[in-house]
């Protein structure tokens, strides 16, 4: 699910706590502006009772109640009124008599609202009209007229009023109130776009992209041009930042230097020791004098021209002097020799693949591994006639295959007690001859292919 951005996020929680507020605001508004035109109307109808409660005491007065009608028609005439009634209460009618027919005729709804001696005003919103009742209570000047007690309902007057004028002036400013508050919300929008654009996105995008540069080129970024204190102080943050990566990297890179060293000073340690050990053997041997290291040095040449990995080429070197390590099990009458050994002297020498391989095999260490393997393996035969476990072709180790063919390559062209050395050419028919019986076919095919090569690698370490 894709992440929005923080101008999307700001803008959105503005947007609903903005309609919600407006919402409210609308609602208090309608609210507000319903309540005012109700009052509004119920003082005018207040006003025009009282009015008409004066008016009818006049006419009373000067005797002239019969002419009255003429007196609440023009009452009627005034804007939004509609209707004029006047009510006998009880009092009234038991000393004047029932109502006329221009008077509403008082029923038990009507008596019930005059008991409470309260003004009643009915609203049907719907239709835009209002009814209001507005009693008549007798007072001090009354009692000159009316045989009545102080305090007694009169009567009352039922107006009628159209409040569509008044409902239209309050959705008007309501529209205009919501269309106001449209236009605020559009501008605070946009207004928010910018400043999220402007104080927000960009520099944060261009801290990105400076923070970047400014590690790679190791440069500080300039802080002071953010408008922004937050920005400026991320910047800051960001440069301490930065400073603190390269110093550590600067540290790392020099710990790193000091450990390729070391591991040089290890890896030559290591080989120097391996061929120490492997040439314990020679020292007992005038003859094979520095075959340990000719072996070590060609094995690395011919493994790298098979194509092993840098790491094997490392594991052959090292490895390869131990070869022959078992030979120190062998009696020096043996090993010294100058002629031909006996069926019984040559099973005696065949042993120290053996002796070698118990004397490394218990390591842990992958070199050690190695070096036994090829101590035990480098007498094996490509066709499977070899010693001391008859092992053919792939089976036998890619380091043992290279290691045989290496020690015999350095065996034949080499003085021995037991043989004078033989030549090149000698030596390649051997080669030829013995490709894919006692040999790896493919070593053969490019040791042949670079015999001057490895000639010349041997005489130079002889």
């Amino acid at each position: 699910m894709q992440k929005r951005s923080i101008k999307t996020i700001t803008v959105t929680r503005l947007l609903q706590v903005f309609i919600v507020s407006t919402l409210v605001i609308i609602s208090i508004i309608l609210l507000s502006y319903r309540a005012f035109f109700q009052f509004i109307v119920e003082n005018k109808i207040h006003s025009i009772a009282e009015i008409i409660q004066a008016g009818l005491t006049s006419h009373m007065k000067a005797g002239i109640m019969d002419k009255r009608g003429y007196f609440l028609d023009e009452i009627s005439s005034v804007h939004d009124i509609k209707t004029i009634k006047i009510i006998r209460a009880d009092a009234v009618i038991k000393e004047y008599g029932e109502a006329t027919l221009s008077e509403k005729k008082l029923d038990d709804n009507i008596r019930a609202i005059l008991e409470k001696k309260e003004v009643y005003t009915s609203w049907n919103d719907r239709l835009g009209k209002v009814k209001s009742i507005v009693p008549y209570i007798a007072n001090t000047e009354c009692l000159q007229c009316h045989r009545v007690k102080d305090g007694s309902v009169l009567g009352a007057v039922e107006i009628g009023m159209d409040i569509d004028s008044y409902q239209k002036f309050v959705l008007k400013n309501s529209y205009m109130i919501v269309t106001a508050l449209l236009l605020f919300a559009l501008i605070v929008v946009f207004n928010m776009f910018h400043v999220i654009e402007r104080y927000i996105s960009k520099p944060l995008l261009s801290i990105i992209d400076e923070a970047r540069m400014a590690y790679f080129s190791h440069k500080n970024i300039d802080s002071k041009k953010y408008e922004s204190k937050e920005f400026e102080d991320v910047a800051s943050s960001v440069n301490k930042f930065n400073k603190t990566v390269i110093e550590k990297e600067n540290e790392l890179k020099e710990k790193n230097i000091e450990l390729e060293l070391l591991n040089e000073e290890i890896e030559l340690t290591l080989k120097e020791t391996m061929l120490a050990v492997g040439q314990i053997e020679e020292i007992r041997s005038n003859s094979t004098r520095m075959h340990t290291k000719r072996v070590a040095v060609l094995s690395r040449m011919l493994a790298k021209e098979y194509g092993l990995s840098d790491e094997q080429l490392k594991l052959i070197e090292i490895a390869s002097p131990l070869h022959d390590i078992g030979k120190i099990g062998i009696a020096d009458a043996i090993l010294n020799k100058p002629g031909k050994l006996t069926q019984e002297e040559y099973e005696n020498m065949k042993e120290h693949a053996l002796f070698g391989y118990g004397i490394l095999k218990n390591s842990k260490r992958e070199i050690l591994k190695i070096a036994a393997i090829i101590a035990y393996e480098h007498h094996e035969r490509y066709d499977g006639t070899g010693y001391p476990q008859g092992l053919k072709g792939e089976d036998i180790s890619i380091y043992a295959r290279i290691v045989a063919i290496i020690d015999v390559f350095d065996a034949l062209l080499s003085k021995r007690v037991y043989k004078e050395e033989w030549s090149i050419a000698d030596t390649v028919v051997v080669f030829k001859d013995e490709r894919g019986k006692h040999f790896d076919p493919k070593l053969v095919d490019i040791l042949l292919k670079n015999i001057d090569k490895y000639v010349e690698a041997l005489k130079s370490l002889s």
